[in-house]
């Protein structure tokens, strides 16, 4: 668990990448610069100038940015004050003295916005329970004003409380296109407030909406959280009159009109779930009214492809989204008018995401704008004078604020039109989402109409708007259709909305539909209608789920992987005959061919050789990943009850044996062992004994047992000391990279942390470390790992009514009851906590990584280890080849 602040600092991530629906665009032709040290690509024809470094002055780290009234701006440090400037004239940079902080008891925001003549505040900062509301300015949303017209802010109206803070916390803000209103955004650590729940484009009756019951994070992360997770809201400027837009998000951190007033969002990634069959890269997501994304905790993450959720209009690799901003907003070429910029923290990259109109929706392809190592970017903003304005830093790391301007050649741009490709669609679209929040007859004739469009927004957007309206006025409708898609869309509409006695006449209903005769997408929307009906309105009637299953078990198993994987799930859930033998089949068959789910493929060997950076390492994350088709009918088997022979047991224990066999992180077999528990759970009592041999039983001290002891001596090493061991390895570094291999084992390092795809995750992975920290911060942050601990991986300290204190990290809470893991290096084991029982909970200040770790090395040691993390685990990197 060893590496350190740095570790528990950051959210660094694996770089692997899934295979795009559209191929990506080649990055611009890029110019190479060094400011203070830091190298970065900027693209032909921009200049960029560093214009200060507020960590240099002691003002934090700034994550947040704002364009004021004429020439001044905003900043706010992640953990501190809000701070105001001039943008100085070209060639010129800002002194410290220029930034002063506002004079208001303020800060800790992630989002900041100037509109309606005041400053627009996301603070995010735990409430403290000892302290009254009305002193303290915790999560919420609050707008600054200058209440005597002296120029400066001087009044603070608390606008919106929030529940929830953190990095996942609320987020930022935007301005409606016609400039009446303003938009938020938050992560899905944070509720929706009973105000914005009150009036809602999307039916406020959501749910996990899973068929089984899906298994939570290894490490806890999230496991709390329930839908409908991240979401997106508008409200008036006085800060009333709350309308939720769009939710189903994990952590999506900022958002962006484009020319033709379409609202984007740039959403995160779950990295650890990296080869798991529910696992989605980072995404730009086209939000529409009513849009619901489908994230769920854990492995309840609905895919792309079910009917009652949207998908992304591109996906990206892994990542840590920052800022988004409308290329039209920018005083540069005419090209970026078309698309947004979006940022990535953990990789140092602006991208451009050109979106071109399809449907009533759009396509996305991409670009690299700009990039650099390190460069962890935070926040960016249209300048006044048209430049753009952007920071990098995060969590006390060293921040730095830049400007980049086109000095290219003519910038005069004609005046932006609306795109006339998908207008007629987009308007389409627009007038059926009015009636998401409203009833009337004319809507349910508009929206059945369109509910069997090829258009899947149009179709999305229809059945959303029948939801709005009463059942008993559409009911009859969809008795009387006979149009396949109305039929299965509709059926949805009433699993959602409709009254549960209903359920055996819409089971009959679709029972009369011939699968094989459907399109391949009605395929797959009948079979999420039927586990809707299911989840919404409980097990069918006896007869009802004889019929069902019969008439479903005679396309099982099918030729199209996606619509197996759901016409398993039914079958098994109806216990239909032959569903356990035919999922056991398709287990050894997936995990004979090495089958990649569909949706969450990683990049081709070709595509990944593109990049000498990252592309060694999306190859060696790739070698190593599991089947996770494979992964998917092992996890669905755990939850079969009946059809179960000695024969079929054997087959599905010993493939947990080969599962634990395979490379991979400590958290990764944690993960399978709670699956192969659960289904150990189903055996008789007499045979567990004979399927716990073959399926082996995986314990963390196994793994532990096989790590190096470090050579030693060691010593407590002082912050000097471990820097003179830091810069050891450029006298040249004689070592190899097997040395830097054995150090970070002997430190245990790789017990909480993933190097290369390898190693546990109950910390951040650090092949990429080396790109986001100085080698200040590196070192301190193994010298110290509790001065800064991310919220994702700290610990919380539990209080009891009988004066006793239990830490760990909280994993999860069902009813009454809260399982807490306290030893980060034995994610198997857990313990149970009574809510009854405890008195009030709190992040504890100390970070899961002992401190002191690195004193068991010595000083060459020590030195192998630094080698080996600014290597990021690359044999080839210049340290161990002598490369200049």
């Amino acid at each position: 668990m060893k590496t350190t602040k740095l570790l528990f600092l950051l959210l660094i991530i694996i770089f692997s990448c899934k295979k795009e629906d559209k191929k990506t665009n080649e990055s611009a032709e890029l110019n190479t610069v060094v400011l203070d040290s830091i190298t970065i690509n900027l693209p032909s024809g921009f200049e960029l100038e560093e214009l200060y470094s507020p960590s240099d002055h002691e003002q934090g780290s700034w994550v947040a940015l704002a364009q004021g009234p004429e020439n001044k701006m905003f900043a706010c440090d992640q953990y501190g004050k809000i701070y105001q400037f001039n943008a100085p004239a070209a060639g010129s940079t800002i002194k410290a003295t220029d930034v002063k902080p506002l004079n208001l008891p303020i800060g800790e925001a992630h989002g900041l916005h100037w509109a309606f003549n005041s400053l627009y505040v996301a603070v995010n900062k735990r409430w403290q329970d000892d302290v009254p509301d009305d002193e303290e300015y915790g999560s919420g949303i609050y707008r600054l004003t200058d209440s005597d017209n002296d120029g400066e802010l001087d009044k603070i109206d608390s606008l919106l409380k929030l529940d929830g803070a953190g990095e996942h916390g609320p987020h930022s803000f935007l301005t409606s296109p016609d400039g009446k209103e303003l938009y938020f955004i938050a992560g899905n650590h944070v509720l929706v407030p009973d105000v914005v729940k009150a009036k809602t484009r999307l039916p406020s009756n959501w749910g996990e909406d899973n068929l089984f019951t899906p298994y939570l994070d290894a490490r806890g992360h999230a496991n709390d959280i329930k839908a409908p997770g991240g979401w997106i809201a508008k409200f008036n400027p006085e800060g009333t009159d709350w309308e939720l837009i769009s939710a189903g998000y994990r952590n999506p951190f900022d958002m962006a009109f484009n020319k033709d007033g379409e609202l984007f969002a740039y959403d995160a990634d779950m990295e650890w779930d990296i080869g798991m069959p529910w696992y989605r890269p980072t995404r730009i997501c086209h939000v529409t009214s009513g849009s619901e994304f489908g994230w769920r905790t854990g492995s309840g993450k609905w895919p792309a492809y079910y009917p009652d959720a949207l998908p992304a209009v591109h996906n990206l690799e892994q990542g840590s989204p920052t800022a988004v901003l409308a290329g039209d907003r920018l005083n540069f070429p005419s090209k970026y008018d078309e698309g947004i910029l979006i940022m990535d923290w953990s990789f140092g990259t602006i991208y451009f995401i050109d979106l071109k109109p399809e449907g009533s929706t759009y396509t996305g392809s991409r670009e690299e704008f700009l990039s650099g190592t390190p460069l962890p970017l935070t926040d960016m903003i249209a300048g006044a004078d048209g430049n753009l304005y952007f920071a990098t830093g995060g969590r006390r790391i060293d921040s730095h604020f830049y400007r980049l301007k086109y000095i290219g050649g003519d910038t005069e741009k004609a005046a932006l039109t609306e795109n006339t490709v998908g207008k007629e669609a987009r308007e389409l679209r627009r007038s059926i989402e009015k009636f998401h929040s409203e009833q009337s007859a004319e809507g349910i004739v508009l929206a059945w109409d369109n509910l069997n469009s090829d258009d899947r927004f149009i179709r999305y957007a229809s059945r959303v708007a029948l939801e709005h309206q009463p059942i008993a006025d559409w009911q009859q409708r969809f008795f009387d259709e006979k149009n396949p898609t109305k039929i299965v869309e509709a059926s949805i509409a009433l699993a959602h909305q409709g009254n549960k006695n209903l359920q055996s006449k819409i089971l009959e209903k679709l029972n009369q539909l011939n699968l094989e005769t459907l399109t391949q997408k009605d395929q797959i929307d009948i079979l999420r209608a039927y586990e809707l009906l299911f989840i919404r309105m409980g097990e069918p009637n006896n007869a009802s789920r004889i019929a069902t299953g019969k008439k479903l078990n005679t396309y099982f198993p099918h030729a199209n992987n996606t619509v197996n994987r759901e016409l398993a799930q039914v079958l098994l859930f109806l216990k239909a005959d032959g569903a356990t033998e035919g999922l056991v089949n398709l287990l050894e068959k997936h995990a004979k061919e090495k089958t990649i789910t569909e949706g969450v493929e990683m990049l081709s060997e070709e595509a990944s050789m593109r990049s000498e950076q990252y592309g060694p390492l999306i190859r060696d994350v790739i070698a190593k990943m599991p089947p996770s088709e494979s992964i998917y009918y092992g996890m669905l088997l755990s939850h079969a009850e009946v059809g179960w022979t000695k024969e079929l047991r054997e087959k599905y224990f010993k493939w947990f044996f080969d599962v634990m066999s395979s490379k991979g992180g400590m958290s990764f077999k944690a993960y399978i062992e709670n699956v192969r528990q659960e289904a150990m759970a189903k055996v008789p009592s007499n045979d567990k004994e004979y399927f716990e041999e073959i399926s082996g039983i995986y314990s963390p001290a196994d793994d532990l047992a096989d790590l190096p002891d470090p050579i030693g001596p060691g010593k407590a090493y002082t912050m000097p000391q471990a820097r003179a061991a830091f810069s050891a390895h450029s006298n040249p570094y004689k070592g190899s990279i097997e040395d830097g291999v054995r150090a970070y084992k002997a430190a245990l390092c790789i017990t909480c942390h993933r190097m290369k795809g390898e190693g546990g995750a109950t910390g951040p992975d650090l092949t990429q470390m080396h790109t986001k920290f100085s080698s200040y911060d590196l070192t301190f942050a193994l010298v110290s790992p509790s001065e800064e601990i991310s919220d994702q991986y700290s610990n919380t300290i539990f209080y009891t009514k009988d004066g006793k204190k239990v830490i760990g990290r909280l994993i999860s809470e069902e009813g009454d009851s809260l399982s807490i893991m306290p030893n980060a290096y034995n994610p198997s084991y857990t313990l149970k906590l009574a809510k009854t029982d405890v008195d009030k909970q709190e992040l504890s200040p100390v970070s899961p990584m002992p401190p002191g770790l690195i004193n068991r090395l010595n000083e060459q040691e020590l030195t192998d280890l630094f080698a080996y993390l600014l290597s990021g685990g690359d044999k080839n990197h210049k340290i161990y080849t002598g490369d200049k």
